[in-house]
Formats: structure tokens, sequence, C-alpha cells
């Protein structure tokens, strides 16, 4: 008997799968699925593409369950997942669930923070009552994800070509990363040509970079970023929690690979009000929690 969980989103897609001890025994990954940033056939292939690679490790006749996030429900896909696993039960799965699994938090007490492309945090006491803060997309929220770290940064650059704000290497990053002959150029890029918003976000990794290295700019933008992401936190915990209480908030998305740079000032704000939460940084990917959530299910 094997289990798997599929992790989808706009720029990538995972799958794994485990065996009943838990033990993984496959892993596969592959493009974007989310339909906001790629067409219905980049998303087709994604598909395709992760449940081949997985049914080239493992006999897709013994996965039983398979429980999936942000794999659109389109006949197409179905397919797909029919071929390569043709006995298995398929359920979708709340992102922030995947989170807190791949954290070891299998149960739905605790709080999960997603902070890649857009950033959202939703917090559980129990199945019949959550909390969801932010998710709302680059123009009207999604504070602390890499997209608003990519456009602090950006501002930042163009402050500091007016006299107005402080030196940064940003400006050298932003030169390379997109590609730019002449720093003005960036105004074509963001307006006229409609820069897609994953690529956008990519830049973040240039900010952590430049924090690295020691670019005082680019370690306040991570740093405010990380205290957003703690206000988060923070709100969705008052709604759910008492202040002396215990409970895991696990941390998931790229934004977080920039260390503690983000990390330090989340864990600071959080700890202030709620001093006996418990910060979690992942060492499964949400995949893996997936699984792990589909074995526990089955399992009963």
């Amino acid at each position: 008997m094997l289990v798997a969980g599929v992790d989808g989103g706009g720029t990538k897609t995972e799958g794994v799968v485990l065996n009943e001890a838990g033990e993984v025994v496959a892993r596969a990954r592959s493009g974007g699925v989310n339909l906001n940033f790629v067409s219905p056939d980049e998303c087709e292939r994604s598909v395709a593409e992760v449940f081949l690679q997985l049914v080239q490790q493992v006999d897709g006749n013994q996965v039983v369950r398979l429980y999936s996030v942000m794999l659109p429900d389109i006949a197409m896909i179905r397919v797909h997942v029919k071929r390569a696993f043709p006995h298995a039960e398929w359920r979708g799965a709340h992102e922030h669930r995947a989170v807190l699994a791949a954290g070891g938090v299998l149960e739905p007490y605790g709080i999960g923070v997603v902070s890649g492309t857009g950033s959202s945090t939703v917090g559980w006491r129990g199945e019949e009552r959550h909390v969801s803060v932010g998710g709302w997309g680059m123009l009207l929220g999604d504070e602390g994800s890499a997209t608003d770290i990519a456009i602090q940064a950006l501002r930042a650059v163009v402050r500091s070509l007016d006299g107005r704000g402080e030196a940064t290497m940003l400006r050298d990053e932003m030169m390379d990363y997109f590609g730019l002959q002449r720093v003005y150029d960036i105004v074509r890029r963001v307006y006229r040509e409609e820069m897609p918003r994953h690529v956008l976000a990519g830049f973040a990794v240039r900010v952590s970079r430049a924090a690295d290295a020691g670019d005082r700019v680019a370690q306040r933008i991570l740093q405010e970023a990380g205290a957003t992401l703690g206000s988060d936190v923070v709100a969705v915990a008052h709604r759910l929690f008492a202040p002396e209480e215990a409970f895991p908030v696990v941390l998931g998305g790229s934004v977080f690979a920039a260390g503690e740079w983000v990390i330090a000032p989340l864990r600071q704000r959080v700890l202030a009000e709620f001093a006996n939460a418990q910060i979690i940084v992942p060492t499964a990917s949400p995949a893996e929690g997936l699984a792990r959530l589909a074995l526990r299910d089955l399992k009963g």
C-alpha cells in the first residue's frame, strides 16, 4: 500500500509517495499548475510530468490515496491521475494544512503561514474553527510575500536613484536579474511588458542575496516582511488562542529561505504576545506533508 501527496503552485509542482511505514519511496517535480499564472496547456503538461516521474519510481497500482493542493479540478487532470494511480482515492486539501503537516502537525491545531509569490496565514482550533488573514493578491494585500519584497526593493532602488533614499546594491541586482541595458528600462519592463507576477516575485531571491552581503536596505526590507508576517500570525492567534496557550506556528513558502532576516522578526513579534507559541521551520515539503496526512487518515 502506498499514498501520495502532490503540491502544485504557480511555478512548481511536487509529488511525493510514501509506503506504509511512512518512508519516502518516490519524489517528482515539474512546472506550475496555478491557472492564474500558467495556461491550461502548461498546467496539463506539468501534471502529466509529475505523475510520469512518480510512476517511473513506484507501481502506481499500489497507490490507494492521493491528497493534493492546487490541482485544478478539470477533466483532463482527472485522466492523468487515473492513469497514474488507477485505484487511488483523490482528495483536495487545504494549502495551510499541508504546511502544518510538513512541520509534523497532522491535527487541525495551530497556525500555518504561507509566504511565496503571495502570502496568507490560516489557523485552526479543531476542524470546525479556523481563521484566515491575507491572501488578497498583489494589489490588495500579500504583504510580506516575495512579490511584496520585490516591489519594496525596486522602490528602494528608485528612491536611491532620485537621491531620496540610501544607496543600495539592489540596483546592480536589478540590472542583472531583469537583463536591463539602462536603469530606466525597468519602467518599460514593469508597465509596458506586463511582467508576470512570478517573475517579479523571483527578484526576492536577489534581495536575500544582497542582505547576506551586508546591504542594509535589503536587510530592512526582509526584516519588515518578517515583522508583517508575524503581525498576521498574532491577528489569527488572538481569535483562536489565549496568550498563555501553547500552539505551533509552521512557516512555509520560498520567502523563509531568506532565513533569520525574515524569521527572527516574525518570531520576536509572535513571542512578544504569545510566549508559548512554537515557531517551526519544516524540513519536509508540503507535498510530503500531504502524503503524511493521507497516510494518517487511511490508518484511521
